[in-house]
């Protein structure tokens, strides 16, 4: 079976990479998400520059969830009170 690192990806006709892989030569949308990749596979084998370009990397996609986390946890917050509002104003006989 293969896993998630093995899957053989291309890039579209007319498209250029955001990054490559300086290990395995794998292409990415964006420089991030290099950074990410060869922090997570090929982790043993980082310079530190490369280290420090993965921490940043994850630093930022950390915060990135968090905040997203947040606007969900308040878009749940306003569903419900519109929700209780709604179901207030119908058993009290309608505005």
């Amino acid at each position: 079976m293969e896993s998630r690192r093995d899957v053989p990806t291309r890039v579209p006709d007319g498209e250029t990479p955001g990054g490559r892989c300086p290990y395995c030569d794998r292409p990415f949308r964006t420089e991030r998400l290099r950074d990410l990749h060869v922090g997570e596979v090929h982790g043993d084998e980082l310079t530190d520059a490369e280290r420090e370009a993965h921490d940043e990397a994850d630093e930022a996609e950390l915060d990135e969830l968090f905040f997203y986390h947040i606007k969900v946890v308040v878009l749940i917050g306003l569903l419900f009170s519109a929700f209780v509002l709604g179901y207030t104003v119908v058993l009290s006989g309608g505005v």
